[in-house]
């Protein structure tokens, strides 16, 4: 079960002003989003021909639960909660991590708007599916468990061999810096507020998990204005 309070409560301020520190926050996490799409779409194009070239058949096929288990699994890693991802992973929290920020739908369609995945694959996000099961074929080919994806089923520790086989290159040149961006862009959805944005109104629905673990006290409305000096003094002693 998810851990969310059931609301969110924000200072009393200046509406214009909270409204305004609203549109700067947007326009940040906008911009970090820009960032982590942009690599991974150029990562995803440098390597969909060495994945492609031998697995032709395979491509484009690729269910939708495998995806989204696939990537549920990717935020266990980079966040671990407790979920039924991280409790497969051998590696739990007793906060709640990047699948209980409800980051998954977030994180694949940032994924999938990040640019057209190259063919044959129809979207990015199935692009690095078939890229982490591939390579999960390598570290563990005989993995079993309850989830339709093969890195889904990894311990933490196999995890980290199928991303240390990308990043060093073993796993092919092409992969080092889609396995980077994923991890970047994976940490960031996990620690953002989209799981729980109400993408047409701009509201919160919930108090963001990533608040939660990192201790963020919410957004500010502002501070007092200047108002004087205290008393009238103007020096710490009187001269």
């Amino acid at each position: 079960m998810t851990k969310y309070q059931s609301d969110i409560t924000q200072p009393e301020g200046d509406a214009c002003a909270e409204q305004g520190t609203d549109k700067r926050h947007q326009a940040d996490l906008s911009r970090r989003q820009f960032l982590a799409r942009s690599a991974l779409a150029s990562a995803a194009v440098a390597a969909a021909p060495a994945l492609v070239a031998p697995r032709q058949a395979h491509a484009g096929i690729l269910p939708a639960v495998m995806i989204s288990d696939t990537l549920n699994a990717v935020l266990a890693f980079v966040v671990p909660g407790g979920d039924p991802f991280s409790v497969q992973q051998q590696l739990t929290d007793e906060q709640p991590g990047g699948v209980e920020a409800n980051a998954q739908l977030p994180l694949e369609f940032g994924l999938n708007t990040a640019g057209l995945a190259p063919p044959p694959f129809d979207s990015l996000s199935e692009l690095i599916t078939f890229a982490l099961d591939n390579v999960t074929g390598f570290i563990n080919p005989d993995v079993t468990g309850p989830f339709s994806a093969r890195f889904a089923n990894l311990s933490w520790n196999e995890k980290v061999a199928v991303f240390s086989a990308m990043e060093s290159g073993l796993a092919g040149a092409e992969l080092i810096t889609l396995a980077n961006a994923l991890l970047l862009y994976s940490g960031l959805m996990a620690y953002s507020e989209a799981g729980v944005l109400n993408p047409l109104t701009g509201e919160l629905l919930a108090h963001p998990v990533g608040w939660s673990i990192s201790g963020y006290g919410g957004i500010s409305v502002g501070h007092k204005d200047y108002q004087g000096y205290y008393r009238g003094r103007r020096h710490a002693r009187e001269r």
